[in-house]
Formats: structure tokens, sequence, C-alpha cells
């Protein structure tokens, strides 16, 4: 790993999660990392988008838990068999990481219909969040009828998978793209005998991350004990 500038620690600032938070997060750029390099930030809470490593620092608050899937011992549920065979007519592909303005316009027609203000609209501020290539990233691409609906970004270590964005056609928002692209994800790593998908970062009461609940057995990380522990309650 190149480590472009040192870690530090965010300013005080609006927590996006819960309502009257602050947040802080610790974090650093890097670039040229190893896939085992890898393995060991996912393993200690870190998330990344491009150079930029980052992970919840924040006083007096520790709700923001890293979660991750056991891949060898996954079974979808029935819920989820429903998913992946309503969409069966979808080819999916896997790539390095290249950029294309297919992805941009997708992520901006996905953004405005789900997150009103809180993406980034800016073509080239884009590029530099998410295609900054580091050595270990991955694209997912989802088609129908030759059409792309779908696309993922990915972190590979030697032994894990771990999503950073997915993003989805909001037309077609009843085939749950969302579930159905971290299905494929999850296939994906087990065929690549990887031992943990990554789901990012859960917070008990944040309904938009209620969904990762739903792929056990999962385990989250105690940041007090630096430990990741079988999620007793979202696996009950």
């Amino acid at each position: 790993m190149k480590l472009l500038t040192t870690p530090r620690i965010s300013n005080p600032d609006k927590c996006p999660y819960i309502e009257g938070n602050l947040e802080q997060h610790q974090f650093f750029f890097a670039s040229e990392i190893l896939a085992d390099e890898m393995d060991f930030l996912l393993s200690q809470g870190w998330r990344k988008f491009g150079q930029f490593q980052f992970r919840p620092k924040c006083h007096d608050c520790q709700k923001c838990l890293p979660i991750r899937l056991v891949v060898s011992k996954y079974l979808p549920s029935k819920s989820q068999k429903k998913i992946l065979n309503k969409n069966s007519d979808i080819q999916v592909y896997y790539s390095p990481l290249i950029y294309r303005k297919e992805h941009f316009a997708l992520y901006m027609k996905h953004s405005k219909a789900r997150f009103t203000n809180k993406h980034v609209d800016n073509e080239e501020d884009y590029r530099q969040t998410f295609y900054q290539y580091t050595g270990t990233q991955l694209v997912s691409e989802f088609y129908l009828d030759g059409k792309l609906i779908a696309f993922g970004i990915l972190e590979k270590g030697l032994n894990s998978l771990s999503s950073v964005y997915f993003v989805f056609d909001p037309e077609i928002e009843k085939r749950n793209l969302g579930t159905f692209g971290a299905l494929k994800e999850i296939e994906y790593a087990k065929d690549n005998d990887l031992s943990h998908y990554y789901l990012g970062y859960w917070i008990e009461e944040n309904k938009s991350m209620a969904y990762k609940s739903q792929f056990k057995p999962n385990e989250v990380y105690d940041w007090e004990n630096t430990q990741w522990k079988t999620n007793f309650t979202l696996s009950s």
C-alpha cells in the first residue's frame, strides 16, 4: 500500500444517519493496495471510496457497525429465492473498474429519485470519488434486453468482497434490484471461494439500512473489543 496522507480525524459534522447527532471519522488516502491489505482494512472496520479510506470515530457513539455475511454458510431465504427467480432474465457481468458514461447517467437517475440532494452531481467529482483505481476494485453490471439497468462498485481482497456502492434504474424498482444485486454479488463471492461479503455499516434504528439484516448468518464488528461477533439479534 502506498500512503498518500497520514491518518487523521475529521471535524465534527451533522450525522447523516441519526438526527441530532454529530459524526466524525478517521480517514486517510492510499493507492496501490494489495488484496491482503484490503482484507485487513475491511476486517478492522474500514470502508473506501477510491483512494479515500475511512471509518467512524464519533464522540460517545458506536452505533454505526460494520456488518458482513459468512459466505460459506449463506442460503437465500424464501423471499430472496423469489427475487432471484423474478430476475432470471437479467445478465450479470464482472470486470475491473473502468469508468463509462453510462454509469454516471444511471447514477444520476438513481440518486435524483432516491436521495434528493445527497449525491455527487458533477461528473468529474463522481469519477474522482469512485473511479480512482487502487488495485482491488471490480464492477458488477446488470443488463436487461441489452440495456444497463444496474451496477455495483466492489472491493475484492484475497478472502473478501465488499459492496461499496450499488445503483439501479428506479423505473424498474419493483424488481427489487438492490437485493438482487447483493444476491448475485454473494453468488460471485461463493464461486470465488471468498469467506465474507461486506455490506457496509448498519445502524439498528436506521430504516434504510434494515435490508442488510436479511442476509444471514452475519457478523457485526465490536468497536470496543475490536472483534467480529455473531449478530444474534439479526440472526434470530
